[in-house]
């Protein structure tokens, strides 16, 4: 492809100062061409392996990178140099790769990668400075790493002078914020540079460049002051910052920024607080002094308050860094298109191995292990003892950002390693908040506690997210509640009698005051509780999703539990539950109907446990589950069951909870359609369906047609009345039952206000014998005469033995008109 290209257009391998040319291509097409050329040199990059091949190939390299400068002219758009820039620091990024993939001696490969990366670039110094007040500041950025890979192949003298240079454009007055901005960056890679070589740069020009830059941290704007910590974060990637010189006396550079740091972190401009912590991690990685350590840390520690997603994650970072372990070296973060540990990993989709696993190496930081090990102790202290445990939900939100930060960066860190227990234990009582984020944070790193584990660790893990689902675990740990501790969020449980908010725990004692029952708070914490536990169950849900395949066998002894709960969990009036449940149910369930086929007893035996919970809740998804998974059953699989689940939606149809009595009616409705099928002949086998109606039929006439509640009356009613007509033979062992109960039901289930009428009738003038004409009528349109009407139909020898003594004894023992006549 790059070949047809320069076919087109041979002006491209041109090489000269391009800034001034004009363009070859239009922007647009250059910046799809520039884009379709990367995938194809990654592409060929992991396919080419032949030795025969390797001068070939690196002349395409150096093709490409002329076709990148001429995309720089200064009439191409801002798109086009940002992506450009980009590409050229990504050419320059694998080359050493490739180099290592062609070549056999390091020795060859460190030549070459000199000459190939360092020397192309080093030609074309004034051009890369030129671009350094750029409009773009991504452009800045990725020609500022340019300028640092090209000044490796410059002598000392000559990087000096163009540190000297740098530093001269952003020290001064009345500088263009580009101006500055661009010469602070390229100061930081350049400089980084110089102090990894040997022979470094003079001890004088590096004391000034760090004055330099720490006079516009403490003078300049908060985000010129980040980019010069940025600055200075890099070069302490490359080495343990100096102390600077001040009146005769050293004094180390955090020391000096302390309290303009500490101002800067609580600012608002939350770009500028990101990079500068961030900074401060890098400056930290080769630090060897434990009062720099502590100034870094505490710094660190002043954000655990903040609410702002993107700045606790940028604090996790720094605090990876000063940890150890993290599997990025200097050279990626000084020599690639490298942003930050979050954005380079795909930190909220868990593959941080994996997308990380390309910057690994086997490098190792020779830094004081005594001061770090100290600081390990006092990060861990931090977290277990203040933050995860604390009562303010932000300090908990923050201590999980940082927690899952160690974890996913520097899982593989011995420290981290023995400290795999605790942490688990952390996550599991994180998994109940309210706040999403932690909660969803906590779950994740559930998931990769299980991934770093040996079998024993995953085993517990197992255990323990089991016990979470099911509601048989205990918190281990307790949180202490002061006043303004938040138990419920705003708007969940109302407002006081004056009006005012309920949320923290002081506003709930202050509620049970006013109403003279103190006793009521401990009402008020029981619910928090369960809806903790709830969050439990939820976040448990989303870090089960994510172990389940991977746990395999480990899972099975569990499954008969865990499955009716999951089917239930799936109905749960919130959503998030829902979800959650929904999420973890396809996850750990190939096929759905055959593991619920082969599970039916025992979810059916939950449901109808939980249909009598005293949590309302519960009561409602478990009729909405059985309203669901009844649907299309045999009698085989529901008969045992079938007198239960009319009993429980009876209940559930006379609940207290309007939610609980829609998802009675709903189950009603199912049983209804389920009962009508199984009793019909037509539709089921004649056994089966003798057996349905012994089962159903006199629970009916017993416990729904003679209950109080209206609904249960009419509900019942209908349902016989549909029985009757299909039942067919079905029906003659219960002739004499039902005819009996339908033939009470006609005055028992009669208007009351007929009473009424008939007691007045004479004062009004109606005749009694009308009226009670009228009755009758009323009677022979009703649902009990038609089912009477339909048993004469099925009507036989037998049954009527049965039922004329049952009826002779109904005539002269019944009070009720319709059923006399």
């Amino acid at each position: 492809m790059l070949d047809y290209i320069l076919k087109q257009q041979p002006k491209l391998l041109d090489s000269y100062e391009m800034r001034e040319q004009k363009l070859l291509f239009p922007s647009k097409m250059y910046v799809a061409m520039i884009k379709f050329l990367l995938k194809c040199f990654e592409s060929e990059l992991v396919q080419n392996s032949s030795l025969g091949r390797s001068s070939e190939f690196l002349s395409s390299v150096e093709r490409m990178c002329l076709l990148l400068e001429h995309a720089m002219a200064f009439e191409g758009s801002v798109e086009l140099h940002s992506t450009t820039s980009k590409a050229l620091v990504t050419i320059g990024s694998y080359l050493p790769e490739i180099l290592y993939s062609l070549l056999t001696f390091s020795f060859i490969i460190n030549i070459i990668v000199f000459k190939m990366v360092s020397s192309h670039f080093a030609s074309r110094i004034s051009w890369l400075k030129h671009l350094l007040s750029h409009v773009d500041m991504d452009t800045r950025e990725s020609v500022a790493r340019l300028l640092g890979i090209a000044s490796s192949s410059l002598p000392v003298t000559a990087s000096s002078d163009i540190i000297r240079e740098l530093v001269s454009l952003f020290s001064g007055t009345n500088k263009r914020f580009e101006v500055q901005h661009g010469a602070l960056c390229a100061t930081g890679f350049v400089t980084a540079d110089c102090v990894s070589r040997s022979p470094s740069i003079q001890e004088e020009l590096l004391q000034n460049t760090l004055k330099c830059l720490v006079d516009v941290v403490n003078s300049e704007s908060a985000t010129l002051a980040s980019i010069s910590m940025q600055a200075l974060g890099h070069i302490g990637l490359s080495g343990s910052l100096p102390s600077l010189v001040c009146d005769s006396s050293s004094v180390s550079i955090l020391e000096l920024l302390n309290e303009k740091l500490s101002k800067l972190l609580s600012g608002d401009d939350n770009k500028a607080v990101q990079k500068i912590v961030i900074s401060i991690g890098h400056m930290c990685v080769k630090e060897t002094s434990a009062s720099n350590m502590k100034i870094a840390l505490d710094l660190i520690f002043s954000l655990c308050r903040s609410k702002v997603e993107d700045i606790l994650f940028a604090a996790g970072e720094a605090l990876s860094f000063i940890w150890g372990g993290v599997p990025v070296t200097a050279d990626v973060i000084l020599k690639t298109n490298y942003t930050s540990l979050s954005m380079t990993s795909n930190f909220l989709m868990g593959d941080t191995k994996l997308s990380l696993s390309k910057y690994s190496s086997d490098e190792k930081n020779v830094v004081s292990e005594d001061c770090h090990m100290v600081v390990r102790d006092t990060i861990s202290k931090k977290l277990f003892d203040a933050l995860l445990y604390s009562s303010r939900k932000e300090e908990r939100c923050a201590g999980t950002v940082w927690l899952l930060s160690l974890t996913m960066y520097c899982g593989d860190h011995p420290t981290i390693q023995q400290m795999l227990p605790e942490i688990q234990e952390a996550f599991s009582f994180l998994l109940g908040e309210q706040n999403e984020l932690t909660q969803e944070l906590a779950s994740q790193g559930m998931s990769i506690v299980y991934d770093l584990g040996d079998t024993s660790m995953k085993k517990n893990l197992v255990d323990a997210l089991v016990t979470t689902l099911t509601g048989s675990g205990k918190r281990k740990r307790a949180i202490k509640l002061v006043e303004d501790s938040e138990v419920f969020q705003e708007g969940t449980i109302g407002e006081s009698l004056s009006g005012g908010k309920l949320s923290t725990y002081k506003e709930l004692c202050n509620l049970a005051n006013e109403m003279g029952q103190p006793d009521l708070i401990y009402k008020f914490m029981d619910l928090a509780n369960y809806q903790a536990s709830l969050n439990s169950k939820r976040g448990a849900a989303f870090g089960f999703s994510k172990i389940a395949k991977q746990a395999g066998d480990a899972l099975q002894p569990h499954l008969r539990l865990l499955i009716p709960r999951l089917v239930r969990y799936q109905y749960d009036p919130d959503k998030n539950v829902q979800d959650a449940m929904a999420h973890i149910w396809k996850s750990l369930v190939a096929d759905p109907k055959r593991t619920i086929d082969e599970n039916l007893d025992y979810i059916f035996d939950d449901l109808l446990v939980q249909c009598g919970s005293r949590l309302w809740r519960s009561r409602e998804a478990a009729c909405l589950a059985l309203a669901d998974i009844i649907q299309g059953r045999k009698f085989d699989q529901v008969g045992k069951h079938l007198k239960k689940i009319w009993l429980v939606a009876f209940r559930a149809m006379d609940d207290i909870k309007e939610t609980v009595r829609t998802a009675g009616d709903k189950l009603c409705r199912a049983i209804t359609s389920l009962t009508i099928r199984l009793c019909d002949v037509s539709l089921t086998e004649a056994p089966d369906a003798s057996q349905s109606m012994d089962i159903v039929l006199p629970f009916l006439l017993a416990e729904g047609i003679l209950s109080k509640v209206d609904s249960i009356r009419k509900a019942s009613i209908g349902v016989v009345m549909k029985l009757a007509k299909g039942a067919g033979v079905a029906l003659r062992p219960h002739l004499s039952d039902l005819v009996c109960c339908m033939l009470e039901s006609l005055s028992s289930l009669e208007d009351q206000g007929l009473n009424y009428v008939e007691l007045h009738a004479a004062n009004v003038g109606i005749q009694t014998e009308k009226l009670e004409n009228l009755r009758l009528s009323i009677a022979k349109g009703s649902p009990m005469w038609e089912t009477l009407d339909l048993c004469i139909n099925v009507v036989d020898g037998k049954s009527l033995e049965l039922l004329v003594p049952r009826l002779a004894n109904l005539v002269r023992s019944g009070v009720g008109l319709n059923t006399r006549l």
